[in-house]
């Protein structure tokens, strides 16, 4: 079995902290498939990231999600470590910035 590999994340922080959102995030899997609505926040345990969901009245629905756990933890692990290195030490820069993997 083939696995995906991250080959390009975009990072969009968000200017104005009005909420827990700290950024968008696109990840490019495989030069293949492209990911966008992913979301940076922060949460009571820490900074987490959010995968798109579709809202329908009170509930939400997921629209993409990592089907192990493993590979949630491998995709999470590497957007959350791109958006420190790349964006918590000039405190949100003004632009996104693509990374090849």
């Amino acid at each position: 079995m083939n696995e995906l590999d991250i080959t390009e994340l975009r990072i969009y922080p968000v200017k104005e902290k009005k909420s827990n959102l700290l950024a968008f995030c696109t990840a490019t899997f495989n030069n293949a498939l492209c990911v966008s609505g992913i979301r940076i926040k922060e949460g009571v345990k820490g900074v987490y990231v959010a995968f798109p969901v579709q809202k329908s009245g009170d509930k939400t629905y997921p629209i993409v999600f990592p089907a192990s756990e493993e590979a949630r933890k491998n995709i999470f692990n590497r957007i959350l470590a791109t958006y420190v290195i790349n964006h918590c030490v000039d405190d949100y820069s003004e632009t996104s910035q693509a990374v090849k993997a």
